[in-house]
């Protein structure tokens, strides 16, 4: 069955998308999947408040939800959220 609704979730196939500037201090505008875009490191903060760094993600490896992407310790590049 095709969404007919664009209220996402979770659950829900990927509305939207937009760049993902890595910041320490600011959450993402909403809780996202990411996508890589160039290899490396992603240090990031999960829906449960836990900080992970995620080590030598290859070119479009999608990840789990988070809410923030740190600068700190993230290499990869080309983050994409998609929600």
């Amino acid at each position: 069955m095709i969404p007919t609704s664009k209220e996402g979730g979770l659950d829900q196939p990927f509305w939207f998308g937009a760049p993902v500037v890595p910041d320490d201090h600011a959450d993402l505008p909403q809780a996202s999947t990411l996508y890589l875009g160039a290899e490396g490191d992603i240090c990031g903060v999960t829906l449960g408040g836990t900080e992970v760094t995620l080590k030598n993600h290859p070119i479009g490896y999608v990840l789990g939800v988070y809410v923030r992407v740190k600068e700190t310790g993230t290499t990869a590049g080309n983050i994409v959220a998609l929600w």
